[in-house]
């Protein structure tokens, strides 16, 4: 079984060009005009369209991430890294951790289109 969660964006490019950072995609990946497809692990994908905007937000959380891999992976990629600890309050595109919390480990993304995804490791 896979599982999608789906973010609207307003620019395509733009968001591909963030999430080939943060995921390290290809070129390739970015086969349509209106959206793309992030694979997380074997059972969860992430779908990045333009062609219709939702109701509401989302934020997704990625839980048994491997924090060091995922903040070696955004420096390598230039994802812009701030020092805001209130997802809440970043600004969009842009990374902010790794934070210590109580059992384990997390990074906080705001991509271009003000979408959260918090990244855990309990």
């Amino acid at each position: 079984m896979r599982i999608s969660a789906w973010f609207y964006s307003i620019n395509l490019q733009k968001s591909f060009d963030f999430y080939k950072k943060v995921f390290d995609l290809d070129e390739e990946d970015l086969k349509s005009l209106k959206g793309f497809s992030v694979p997380i692990g074997n059972h969860f994908e992430l779908k990045i369209s333009t062609a219709e905007r939702p109701l509401n937000t989302g934020n997704i959380e990625i839980n048994e991430a491997n924090i060091e891999e995922t903040y070696e992976r955004f420096i390598k990629n230039n994802v812009t890294e701030t020092s805001e600890s209130n997802p809440h309050k970043m600004k969009s595109g842009t990374f902010s951790g790794p934070w210590e919390y109580p059992g384990g480990m997390a990074l906080f993304l705001r991509d271009p289109d003000n979408h959260s995804i918090l990244f855990m490791e309990w």
